[in-house]
């Protein structure tokens, strides 16, 4: 279900197939990759933090994000492992995957069939959408995709988890089903690497 924001012209699609013709295009994708930024804002520290690097993502779980800026930190998770590298401090930790993954929050709505979305325009013309899932114990709230002027892409998105933390990403220079290695989404910890789990 799409429900549009009173007096927005929204092209020359119908309302009602916005979302529908998005989740369609988007349930066809099987990888992607890119460069991205992101924020994190947490209320309750006070603080904000910016990280900036390349993704790589195999539709459902599967994903890779190598932070590039401030301090290198890399982010494998193949499904089943997720493990967060940190090869200034020689340290890596390794957990089970699932639960909230910020850098799929997008792919959320797209794959649940019960989410709805509200759309309008902002101020530089881009579609705003805002996102309803239909599971209610959801680790995401207040999740906003940001589309381009033709709304067939998904250019960034922002949300919060259940301990109030904000998430803000842009999605760059984005590659639609490139080919990628399976070793992408595996990790081995490097000789020299304190292991936490």
């Amino acid at each position: 279900m799409l429900v549009v924001a009173a007096g927005m012209c929204l092209a020359s699609a119908a309302p009602d197939t916005l979302w529908e013709r998005l989740r369609t295009r988007y349930l066809s994708l099987k990888t992607l990759s890119g460069t991205f930024d992101e924020n994190i804002c947490s209320e309750e520290a006070g603080t904000c933090q910016s990280f900036e690097g390349r993704f790589s993502i195999k539709v459902p779980s599967r994903y890779r994000l190598e932070v590039t800026d401030p301090q290198r930190q890399v982010i494998v998770s193949d499904s089943s492992t997720m493990w967060l590298y940190l090869p200034a401090e020689k340290r890596a930790v390794k957990q089970a995957s699932g639960g909230f993954a910020p850098v799929l929050a997008f792919l959320g709505p797209i794959l649940d069939s019960a989410a709805t979305g509200y759309v309008s325009l902002d101020s530089f013309g881009e579609y705003v959408v805002d996102v309803r899932m239909g599971d209610e114990m959801s680790a995401l709230s207040g999740l906003k995709l940001q589309l381009d002027s033709t709304a067939r892409r998904i250019t960034g998105f922002s949300c919060s988890d259940a301990w109030g933390s904000k998430y803000t990403f842009r999605l760059r220079e984005q590659k639609w089903n490139p080919k990628l290695a399976a070793g992408l989404f595996k990790f081995t910890p490097p000789a020299g690497t304190t292991v936490e789990e």
